[in-house]
């Protein structure tokens, strides 16, 4: 029986990424759905607060609302590993921005609906033990209502009793003052009225809420959709920046450019057509094909802004068309004898187009500067 591999192992594998393309697929495992996942929560307990038989379209609305911004999420995702190195990280940013907004956003979110349930729960106890109250009062004041009827007929009865029994009483004394003989029998008194009490019966009524839901909502309402307008606004400041940046980044592109315009000159420097020189001091002839050449003309600039960075080297390694073109630049430092990588920036070959510039230089250096690389002589 084989031995199976440990869980370690098999995930280590499944998200083990290139070099240079670290987090590239993990953003959409891990930023992307947690991102999105919150979003959509939101949106959902949006609704549940303010939802109702009245206000369809709210609910409508705000979960339309939520799948906007998931689809946003995916293109500001996307270009957070734009080619240019400051689009990357700057949307990277915007994009650290919203997922902390979003959290905050469903932590207070959760908190009100929270909140908001026990509330109703309370009215509703208090609705029910009200309308029992009310019953039970109703069914007391229609017992009181008979026993009102019943102690009128009992003294109906107990007024004709008395007249006749005054009418009895006046006929025997006119007898006897005629001289009749009257029998030792005499008229029975009327019997006493029945006494019924109809004194109120006090019932225990229930003790109406402190605080109501239709309070707490109003109470809350302006945080709620304030919250759901920063959502929003976070996403379309982050779509702005794409768009302007993008588009700068084009217009130089087209013009032979690909960052702003440097102050360092080195007008005493020449390129070298000559050999590349990698880290082991061993040299490889030029290739012949365009973009290796260009890539040979840019490591001899590289070379030259190394040059005041002791201990310091420049490496340049060409992206194949199929894994989208472009470059990597890898700034790497020797430390007691070990090579450790310092920064490093992925360029688009516009960078390769623009080599033969005269101001070539002083632009890399600047850009450099941009993409964190700790080199001097450029300003930011």
């Amino acid at each position: 029986m084989k031995n199976r591999r440990p869980i370690s192992e098999w995930i280590n594998d499944k998200l083990r990424e290139p070099e240079g393309e670290t987090f590239k697929a993990g953003k959409w495992r891990f930023w992307f759905l947690l991102l999105i996942g919150l979003s959509i929560l939101n949106a959902i307990m949006t609704a549940l607060i303010f939802g109702g038989d009245s206000q369809g379209a709210i609910v409508s609305i705000v979960l339309a609302v939520g799948a906007l911004i998931g689809w946003v999420t995916v293109g500001t995702l996307y270009y957070s590993d734009s080619s240019d190195g400051q689009m990357a990280s700057r949307v990277s940013l915007l994009d650290s921005i919203t997922l902390l907004f979003v959290i905050a956003h469903f932590c207070g979110l959760l908190w009100v609906l929270g909140h908001l349930y026990t509330i109703r729960r309370a009215e509703a106890k208090y609705e029910a033990r009200a309308a029992m109250v009310n019953e039970e009062l109703k069914k007391v004041s229609t017992d009181n209502v008979k026993i009102a009827e019943a102690v009128a007929v009992a003294a109906k009865e107990a007024t004709k009793a008395e007249k006749l029994r005054n009418d009895t009483a006046y006929q025997q004394r006119k007898a006897a003052e005629a001289g009749a003989r009257i029998s030792g029998s005499r008229v029975a008194p009327a019997g006493q009225s029945p006494s019924l009490s109809t004194s109120p019966i006090e019932l225990e009524r229930p003790e109406k809420p402190k605080e109501s839901s239709l309070g707490f909502l109003a109470e809350w309402d302006a945080l709620i959709r304030l919250a759901n307008f920063g959502e929003l606004i976070l996403a379309a400041v982050t779509l702005i920046y794409i768009r302007n940046r993008s588009a700068r980044f084009n217009a130089q592109g087209a013009s032979g450019a690909f960052f702003p315009v440097a102050t360092l000159s080195h007008k005493d420097y020449s390129p070298k057509p000559a050999l590349y020189v990698h880290s082991s001091q061993k040299t490889t002839p030029v290739a012949t094909g365009g973009r290796e050449k260009a890539a040979e003309a840019l490591r001899d600039h590289l070379r030259v802004i190394s040059s005041g960075l002791p201990n310091h080297h420049f490496k340049v390694d060409l992206r194949k068309p199929e894994e989208g073109g472009g470059l990597w630049i890898r700034l790497y430092g020797s430390r007691e004898g070990k090579e450790k990588m310092i920064a490093k920036t992925k360029q688009s070959d516009k960078l390769l187009a623009a080599v033969n510039r005269p101001d070539f230089r002083e632009r890399l250096t600047r850009e450099l500067i941009a993409c964190g690389f700790p080199i001097e002589g450029g300003e930011r």
